[in-house]
């Protein structure tokens, strides 16, 4: 089997979040963190825009699925996994229920320049006060390669979250540009650069 992200069970553990937790994915694609998180969690909630790669998840762990309606989402249910199959911008907040956490694994660098404000405003929209985003990023020179993945520093997430966003650097790592054929072909000259990040929403008093 695939393994997933390892920062993901590195951390969890000291995650401030409750146990049996219920977790949102934006933009989940088929990832196999997917079904990890389903294992440590109560619920896990994920938005993806393409059917096929929803169906190829569950036909992955080999999981049976019911498929349920509501305005433009086909949504997928099989045990404690829920997807939303759809446009993200246009999920209904009051559908989805308070989380415990939000796991946005390489999602904000997915995406253009253009795209990351109403991004990072729909997903700060889900939150509470208790709700943590754990942030997976990658940051390179990005005059060598055009994304995705598109460089995106914790310097600019500071920016497209408000001032009441607390961040927390969990890891910091080299990825050496050997690793990433795909990117070398692309143009990348240099090493990359992997943060896990940890954004909380300070109380005010």
């Amino acid at each position: 089997m695939e393994m997933g992200y390892p920062g993901l069970s590195a951390h969890w553990p000291i995650l401030p979040i409750p146990q049996n937790p219920v977790v949102f994915i934006p933009l989940a694609g088929k990832s196999v963190d997917i079904h990890w998180i389903a294992e440590q969690a109560q619920k896990v909630v994920c938005c993806e825009i393409s059917p096929i790669a929803i169906e190829q998840f569950f036909h992955q762990f080999e999981m049976d699925f019911s498929i349920s309606h509501f305005a433009s989402f086909d949504i997928y249910h099989s045990q404690n996994i829920e997807f939303w199959c759809g446009d993200f911008m246009k999920l209904p907040n009051d559908k989805i229920g308070e989380l415990d956490l939000i796991y946005d694994k390489a999602s904000l660098v997915a995406l253009p320049q253009k795209m990351r404000v109403p991004y990072s405003n729909k997903l700060a929209s889900f939150m509470s006060d208790k709700t943590k985003i754990l942030m997976h990023l990658l940051s390179y020179n990005q005059s060598d390669m055009t994304g995705p993945p598109f460089s995106v520093p914790p310097e600019e997430v500071k920016r497209l979250f408000p001032d009441n966003f607390e961040l927390i650097l969990l890891e910091k790592n080299t990825l050496s540009i050997h690793k990433f054929e795909k990117f070398l072909n692309r143009g990348l000259k240099s090493d990359l650069i992997e943060y896990l990040l940890l954004l909380s929403v300070v109380k005010t008093i």
